[in-house]
């Protein structure tokens, strides 16, 4: 099958690489030689994607590209091993006869996070709900195309808490006259190029905005997760951990934004 994203030009190596147990291993094994090989396989399947296929056929063409002495048998063991120890995912090789790992699709990931991945069209994920994470992060800031420097974000923050409670009062009559059951999403908001609101919700509950109420306030202020407005700022760039009411929190960001 091919790959639906392409590979990556370069990819991370951690500075302890050579140190780690299993390369310690393959060298005791086999020679230093051996590190190298693996390095070249990773080269390989960064190149292509995230795995790549392999069987006797892939072994042969792979040691007599790379040359260096390695004969196929030894590299099949350097391969087993590095199934054995967890460095490939060994019941991914078993099923489909590729070799991947979580930690080479994470770094993948990371490496490709803009290019509009479609999950449902890549095989093989290990990891699919934290890719999901990210790629939907990533979404979120695109949708706010801002991107402020870390002290505009943090005076703004400062600023909108200390105008919640002044705008407390005024906020609970306007959500009390939006949320009733005559409540409805106007049809504009599904228009996928102007509007995320699919997104907004998503990104509401993750952020445990629970109250109905609260949640159909920030929808209509945020005309329905309409693109580019504030909204989508706050939600990439506040600092969640430190907000105790988030749903109120985003309703006077939105509210003080219309002044």
């Amino acid at each position: 099958m091919n790959m639906i994203n392409k590979g990556i030009p370069y990819f991370p190596t951690p500075a302890n690489f050579f140190d780690e147990e299993v390369m310690e291993l393959l060298e005791a094994k086999f020679g230093v030689l051996a590190s190298y090989m693996v390095m070249r396989l990773l080269c390989k399947i960064y190149k292509e994607g995230y795995y790549i296929s392999w069987g006797k056929e892939q072994n042969l063409i792979f040691v007599r590209k790379v040359g260096g002495g390695i004969k196929e048998d030894m590299m099949e063991k350097i391969v087993d091993l590095l199934l054995e120890k967890g460095f490939f995912h060994k019941e991914t090789y078993e099923k489909h006869g590729i070799l991947t790992s979580e930690q080479i699709q994470r770094v993948w990931f990371e490496a490709t996070t803009r290019r509009k991945i479609d999950f449902s069209q890549l095989p093989y994920l290990l990891e699919t709900k934290q890719r999901k994470r990210i790629h939907k992060d990533e979404l979120n800031k695109e949708n706010a195309n801002i991107f402020p420097t870390q002290e505009e974000v943090s005076s703004e923050n400062v600023d909108i808490s200390r105008q919640t409670k002044l705008k407390e009062t005024k906020l609970n009559t306007e959500e009390e006259e939006i949320s009733d059951a005559s409540f409805e999403i106007p049809g504009y908001a599904y228009n996928q190029a102007t509007h995320n609101i699919n997104g907004l919700i998503e990104s509401l509950e993750r952020h445990k905005v629970t109250n109905l109420k609260e949640r159909q306030t920030i929808l209509r202020l945020s005309d329905y997760g309409r693109k580019g407005t504030q909204v989508w700022k706050l939600l990439s760039n506040t600092a969640w951990s430190k907000i105790g009411a988030p749903g109120k929190y985003i309703i006077a960001a939105l509210a003080s934004g219309r002044k």
